[in-house]
């Protein structure tokens, strides 16, 4: 059997007891984090939390045969930060099990697209499509994002943004709004401008969690924590929505917002 197992965004705090029973009943424990980090605990420490050995698997052998044929004789659970679903491409490893007659289970965690809202103060309800900023490749830019964010801030929404990671390396917020205004320079539709409202999570789930929200003009004047990042891009704001970013988010009080 193949479980795919969140474990949220970070273990201490979020692994579920059906997580913990079938992570310590498998034979064999992989562990992914090209999707997401885990935060405050380092593989070893994981390791101690969990007592059983954990490998940890790269992207390619993830998203290969490798566990779909290590699950025909082995109870295997591969470890996801996070929701093993939610944001990430492992439905393809549901859909290769079953081409291949495995038995799957999947076994949900805490993801960010829960924690953030609750974090701010936002309404869960007034999120659009998520986008994801990529590092550049030779000054090339996804259309694709910035449309989906022009879209969602058109109809008012919020847009929660993933910063990309890559090994040993993890964009940050400011990094990410730089992208972001290049793709506003480039398209000119008004997705964003100096004035929009964005909001930055420094290490969500952690105990050094913090949250910071100003306009793109002057957030990045802010200390906003280190990295991993996560950004919610503002659509409309309620009034509640604005006086729960200034009590959780430090949004300063001088700043006006159009309701």
């Amino acid at each position: 059997m193949l479980r795919l197992v969140g474990i949220g965004l970070n273990p201490k705090k979020h692994i579920t007891q059906e997580a913990l029973e079938k992570i310590r009943n498998s034979d064999e424990v992989y562990l992914e984090l090209y999707t997401s980090r885990i935060v405050d605990m380092s593989l070893e420490e994981l390791e101690n939390f969990l007592n059983r050995k954990i490998i940890l698997l790269d992207r390619k052998t993830v998203e290969s045969n490798f566990l779909v044929e290590r699950s025909r004789n082995l109870d295997v659970s591969l470890l996801v930060p996070g929701d093993p679903i939610i944001a990430t491409t492992h439905i393809g490893l549901v859909i290769l099990s079953i081409e291949n007659g495995i038995k799957y289970e999947i076994i949900n965690g805490i993801s960010v697209q829960c924690v953030v809202p609750s974090i701010l103060g936002l309404q869960n309800y007034k999120f659009g499509r998520s986008i994801s900023i990529p590092f550049p490749e030779y000054d090339y830019y996804p259309e694709s994002v910035y449309n989906f964010l022009l879209e969602n801030r058109r109809l008012g929404l919020h847009t929660l943004v993933y910063l990309d990671l890559r090994e040993g390396l993890e964009m940050s917020a400011i990094m990410g709004l730089d992208i972001l205004l290049k793709m506003e320079d480039i398209h000119r539709k008004n997705a964003l401008d100096r004035n929009t409202v964005v909001a930055v999570i420094s290490r969500a789930g952690s105990d050094r969690q913090r949250a910071t929200a100003d306009t793109v003009e002057r957030i990045k004047t802010r200390d906003l924590g280190p990295t991993p990042h996560i950004m919610v891009i503002a659509g409309t704001l309620h009034y509640m929505e604005i006086e729960a970013l200034r009590k959780l988010a430090s949004f300063p009080d001088d700043q006006n917002v159009n309701l």
